[in-house]
């Protein structure tokens, strides 16, 4: 009987201990603070609104795949809006200019449905979405230099709409290749594009299509006050370029969309620094004939300062032009006012000689005459017959001349110029 209640009693004692563990347990500072955690409730995420929920929602379930276009079955029309801001450095020199523009692309992706909350339909979304989202690979045709504004942010926007339409807004300055025409240089009309085209995709692809043409300036008068050329006028277009597969030796077509601009140069600034200085060495050259042929120094030095001085202009003009293969219209004019100058040094040399061969004359002569104011009458005639005459008749020449290759020079060219305008 003692065993047995030994047995019971050590049964009790072992139960009531692990009671009183489990009560100090549940009954401590850490199982009550565990306690309050699990029963507390869940906050709500205050990070977006519902509609930006709703687009992460579709990358977190990888339902959206970034290199796969939209409308797979058919052709993606993407709409193309441009705002040009201003057109600045056009360089004949390196023939090309720079535009400030605001591009403007639409599309509809209709993987990016959502439902609109209320009054809002749309949402600007942030870049960390915008990095996951498909858009189109535009570039530039031509372009050498180009980059997206980042003053005060990077001026790229994108506006999701509750349809799937997606506006896709980024300012750029692009400086872009323009093949220029210098025959008629300075005034010349030179056609400048600016064509804009997909990188990757062919016309099976991607359609391109303008959105908006009534407007193309933001700012009508920069664009009319550049200091070197007026814009005529300017041209939208819808074109398909041909595209050859290197890889493939194939030919595609790519979807093109091309601006052309018709740009007239002002001529006065460039008469100023060419025509004019030109045209005054021609009349001072020629003004030189007046002075006495006796006085060699004074002429040649004339004639020799004329020269180099008009080679002077020819050389720094061309150093501001790119070098072509053909004469401008600007060349013609220098070179031949070169040749005017250069033939009065000439005219000079053969009345020199011809003087120093009539000295030889009258000097021969001398020894065959009995009175000296025989030789000496003989010597004023022949000096008034040759020399003098030659100058007379070539100042005549000169100057008539230049005043009809003024008239034929200017009257072409400018013919030429208002033919090319009307077209």
């Amino acid at each position: 009987m003692k065993v047995v209640d030994q047995k019971s009693m050590s049964f009790c004692s072992l139960m009531f201990m692990i009671w009183l563990t489990g009560y100090c347990s549940l009954s401590s500072p850490t199982s009550q603070l565990n306690k309050k955690i699990k029963s507390k409730p869940k906050s709500k995420d205050v990070h977006g609104t519902d509609i930006s929920k709703q687009i992460e929602s579709l990358f977190r379930k990888h339902t959206y795949e970034l290199s796969i276009r939209p409308d797979r079955d058919s052709p993606t029309r993407v709409g193309l809006g441009i705002i040009i801001e201003s057109i600045t450095d056009i360089s004949e020199k390196n023939m090309d200019l720079t535009f400030t523009l605001c591009l403007h692309e639409t599309w509809m992706d209709k993987r990016l449905k959502f439902k609109a909350r209320g009054n809002v339909s749309s949402i600007v979304l942030p870049s960390r979405l915008m990095n996951k989202i498909w858009v189109p690979d535009l570039y530039v045709v031509g372009s050498k230099n180009s980059f997206i504004h980042t003053t005060t942010v990077n001026n790229v926007v994108m506006r999701l709409f509750n349809d799937g339409t997606i506006f896709h807004t980024l300012k750029i300055t692009s400086t872009v290749a323009c093949q220029m025409s210098l025959y008629y240089f300075p005034l010349d009309i030179e056609n400048c594009s600016l064509i804009l085209q997909s990188l990757g995709y062919s016309n099976k692809e991607i359609l391109l299509h303008w959105t908006n043409q009534s407007k193309l300036f933001m700012d009508v008068g920069l664009v009319n006050n550049m200091p070197k050329y007026q814009l005529i006028h300017h041209k939208f277009h819808e074109l398909n370029a041909s595209w050859t597969d290197t890889s493939k030796i194939t030919e595609t077509f790519k979807s093109r969309l091309q601006i052309t601009f018709e740009l007239r140069r002002y001529p006065l600034a460039v008469f100023f620094q060419s025509y004019f200085p030109a045209l005054a060495m021609v009349l001072l050259a020629g003004l030189g004939m007046w002075i006495d042929p006796k006085s060699a120094p004074a002429r040649v030095s004339l004639g020799v300062t004329s020269v180099l001085t008009i080679s002077t202009i020819i050389n720094g003009l061309k150093a501001i032009l790119p070098k072509v293969s053909y004469l401008t219209a600007m060349d013609i004019y220098l070179w031949v006012c070169f040749i005017f100058v250069f033939s009065t040094v000439l005219e000079f040399c053969v009345l020199n000689y011809l003087m120093h061969k009539q000295e030889k004359f009258i000097g021969r002569r001398l020894s065959q005459r009995s009175t000296t104011s025989q030789i000496l009458s003989r010597k004023t005639f022949c000096l008034c017959d040759g020399a003098t005459g030659l100058d007379v008749k070539f100042r005549i020449c000169y100057f008539t001349t230049f005043l009809v290759f003024n008239i034929i020079y200017w009257t072409y060219y400018t013919a030429v110029a208002q033919h090319d305008e009307d077209d």
